[in-house]
């Protein structure tokens, strides 16, 4: 058996807790034999078991979840430092503003001195995708805000200072939880067709 070290010295790991009985199998030729009430009680019988299954499973879902969310926040803060640790070298985005060449979403968002006025709102922004093309932040239908998360939240920013703060502080664009979109949902301008893409892949215009 496992041992695990406590502040006290070694102690056993807990064994599993055994999962709930399962009701006897009635074979196939023996299903055939019983009545209508017989055969009614005895699939009421695994209902029941499958309930209490789902039962004693809840708190292991619930403790995965949380040990996936904490996962999240620890990446974030990761990136938080990487991104911190690279904050030097995004002054060249001021060369860059000043030479025309446009700079991506992921660099301006990090470049010191910001190439744009913390209160600019998003939907003020102009915008272009890498691969040609002027787009809007957000839903056509809601546009002018960027969705951030760390994994275990979700926050909109409407203004470029905003949007600042949540990239500087870990925060990746998008949504959280597995089936969370990560990526910037942006649509082009004066259409409804929008899609996500990453924050590498959007240019900014300053100024």
């Amino acid at each position: 058996m496992g041992r695990a070290r406590d502040h006290g010295g070694m102690t056993e790991d807990p064994a599993p807790l055994p999962p709930p009985p399962l009701p006897a199998r009635v074979e196939p030729e023996r299903l055939r034999e019983l009545d209508p009430a017989s055969l009614d009680a005895e699939a009421e019988r695994l209902a029941a078991a499958e309930r209490a299954t789902r039962t004693s499973m809840s708190p292991y879902e619930r403790q995965l979840r949380e040990i996936r969310a904490r996962r999240e926040e620890i990446a974030t803060e990761r990136r938080r430092r990487e991104r911190a640790d690279r904050h030097a070298a995004r002054v060249a985005v001021r060369e860059m503003a000043g030479s025309g060449e446009l700079p991506s979403l992921a660099t301006a968002l990090l470049a010191e001195p910001s190439p744009l006025p913390d209160d600019r709102p998003l939907a003020a922004v102009r915008a272009f995708l890498a691969s040609g093309g002027e787009v809007g932040f957000g839903y056509p239908s809601r546009p002018g805000s960027l969705g951030f998360t760390d994994g275990r939240q979700l926050r909109n920013a409407a203004s470029w200072g905003e949007a600042r703060r949540l990239y500087a502080d870990g925060w990746e664009p998008g949504a959280p939880g597995t089936a969370g979109v990560r990526g910037v949902r942006v649509h082009l301008s004066g259409t409804r067709v929008e899609r996500v893409v990453g924050a590498d892949e959007v240019l900014v215009e300053a100024g």
